[in-house]
């Protein structure tokens, strides 16, 4: 019996070490520092046909072009090579200092996307003996490998205001078709993004010096009847030690999970791992839907023609 099933784009429990993924707006944010990102994702290695994400990105400010340029990689692999998808984009922000205290940011992010389906793993339905179940001959209904490629677009608004943080934005601006067929239910829905947060620096009272850095965050996604809430706290000890716990629901169905990090920090570069618990699922054993995810965060620091004052993005 056939069955309605629906997805929604790859999506990182580490928001911020894949931030031009989560929002153009933030190539090249801090004006006398490049950062290079690259981040792995299992998502539920426990089941048969997990879902594998790689991802690689770059920015820096350009001085004459007032804002940041950036690039990013993107390889999504879905049920053991059966979908795959590969993209590639070029992504440009324009910052305005407002005042001392305020910076704004709207970004671009034009990719290029190509999409691939291995039919060779599917099973069709004349493959099956009616009388045992067993695959017992090749279908007469042969498909052939499909693939398609297309452009895509995402744009963001960004803002920082002392030590807090936020934005918003949009993909997917035109509905691009994924699929090799005419199906108008086959166009990319628009994902909405919204993210906010803050760093709250907690100091020693006896020198004054700070010890650790709190960072509440929280994160929306909306993506047409799909939506998702995560919201925590991670926190940064003597700029060391990353810890963190975050909760991610999916709205109005009980499904979600609690996240954990732990991480590395030095002056060039940050490393983090986290792992997702699934809290609940209709259909498959809690165990299996566990989520490995391991993010670096490498740091280069540019020559600093000018003193910038430096502004409180997430990094933690």
């Amino acid at each position: 019996m056939p069955q309605l099933s629906r997805s929604q784009d790859p999506a990182f429990s580490q928001f911020y070490a894949n931030r031009l993924y989560l929002n153009p707006g933030f190539a090249g944010i801090e004006r006398d520092i490049r950062r290079a990102f690259i981040n792995y994702r299992n998502q539920w290695p426990g089941i048969s046909g997990n879902f594998v994400t790689y991802s690689a990105s770059y920015d820096q400010y350009i001085d004459h072009m007032h804002g940041g340029l950036g690039m990013r990689v993107m390889n999504d692999v879905q049920g053991d090579g059966t979908i795959k998808q590969f993209e590639l984009g070029l992504v440009y922000s324009y910052h305005i200092r407002v005042s001392r205290e305020l910076t704004l940011g709207a970004g671009l992010d034009a990719h290029y996307v190509q999409r691939s389906l291995n039919t060779s793993s599917l099973i069709m339905e004349d493959m099956i003996d009616p009388r045992t179940g067993i695959v017992s001959h090749p279908t007469a209904d042969f498909l052939y490998a499909q693939n398609t490629a297309y452009p895509d677009f995402t744009v963001g608004l960004t803002s920082f205001y002392r030590n807090y943080y936020g934005g918003i934005s949009a993909a997917h601006i035109f509905r691009p078709n994924q699929s090799v067929s005419s199906d108008p239910n086959a166009r990319l829905p628009r994902k909405l993004v919204f993210f906010a947060g803050g760093i709250i620096p907690i100091y020693e009272r006896r020198f004054g010096k700070e010890v650790l850095q709190l960072s509440p965050n929280i994160i929306y996604l909306q993506q047409k009847s799909f939506s998702q809430i995560t919201y925590g706290v991670e926190g940064l000890v003597k700029d060391q030690l990353i810890f963190g716990t975050w909760l991610r629901q999916n709205l109005g169905i009980k499904f979600g999970a609690l996240i954990f990090s732990t991480g590395y920090v030095t002056k060039n570069y940050r490393i983090r791992y986290s792992y997702d618990r699934q809290l609940s699922s209709p259909t498959v054993n809690i165990p299996a839907l566990g989520t490995h995810e391991i993010s670096m965060i490498l740091t280069i620091d540019g020559e600093k023609k000018k003193k910038h004052r430096a502004i409180k993005c997430p990094k933690i």
